[in-house]
């Protein structure tokens, strides 16, 4: 596809001055100091970078969230730099399509200082919009008193799929949907605690990234690149199993569409 090769000379001049900043810089290094390195060798190579340039993002006139995207190279490639011990996670993609959406640009290049030697990602974001999916197990409706609550929520969820569309980050759609509750005056802690309990262990109760909503269910909101993961779907069980609750429902975006799961854990 054309999209494959998009700046592909201006690619392959950023993927240099990565690998020449982690030659100089070795390995066991935190990301801001490889950073350093890497936008100075883009300067050296003469191309115009911006470092740390600050984006906002907007939701229905409030601003919902403040970003700085590690480089914009010629106002065309949005560059993220990370210093992991992984393969690129979900959460990268996720931060890149942001930045993506927010400056309007196509190409996004993930580079990682955080192995053995640098590797780096291309990234296009090519904004196809598919229809909503939604999936719900086959007892959750039979066991669920507080539809009208489940209701006002998947509205709200919706409502924020219109405005904002796929390909952001959750902290987005966190922010977004809190706007949407507030409208709707529909209850939510979004401080939720797990608790582990055993006779033979003692431990504190975890903090949750879930919500619990109007005291009847379990909510996440998620993002990421592809497919949700099955272990988000596992831990929603896990959690619902240590709260003894029933129900619990997954808001996922990817960069195409908006994924709902209706969780029921007897």
């Amino acid at each position: 596809m054309e999209s494959d090769y998009l700046y592909k000379d201006l690619n392959y001049q950023i993927n240099g001055c990565a690998f020449d900043a982690f030659k100089e810089v070795g390995v066991g290094f935190d990301e801001p100091r490889y950073h350093k390195f890497f936008h100075q060798h883009l300067l050296d190579k003469g191309l115009k970078a911006k470092y740390k340039a600050p984006l906002q993002a907007f939701y229905r006139n409030h601003k919902i969230a403040d970003f700085e995207a590690d480089e914009i190279v010629e106002d065309c490639i949005v560059v993220e730099a990370k210093a992991i011990q992984t393969d690129f996670i979900p959460e990268n993609y996720a931060q890149l399509f942001t930045y993506l959406r927010l400056t309007k640009l196509k190409l996004g290049l993930l580079v990682n200082f955080g192995l053995i030697k640098a590797k780096s990602k291309r990234v296009i974001f090519d904004e196809i919009r598919m229809d909503s999916t939604e999936s719900w197990d086959d007892e959750f409706f039979l066991h669920f008193s507080r539809k009208p609550s489940l209701d006002l929520v998947l509205n709200s969820i919706h409502a924020v799929d219109q405005e904002l569309g796929p390909g952001f980050h959750s902290k987005l759609y966190k922010a977004a949907l809190k706007i949407e509750l507030g409208e709707k005056q529909i209850s939510y802690d979004e401080n939720v605690l797990i608790p582990l309990e055993s006779e033979r262990v003692q431990v504190d109760p975890m903090e949750s990234d879930f919500w619990m909503v109007d005291g009847a269910f379990l909510l996440a909101i998620l993002a990421g690149k592809g497919e949700m993961r099955k272990y988000d779907i596992y831990r929603m069980r896990s959690y619902l199993k240590h709260l003894k609750f029933n129900h619990g429902l997954i808001a996922y975006w990817n960069v195409n569409n908006l994924q709902l799961y209706g969780i029921y854990q007897p």
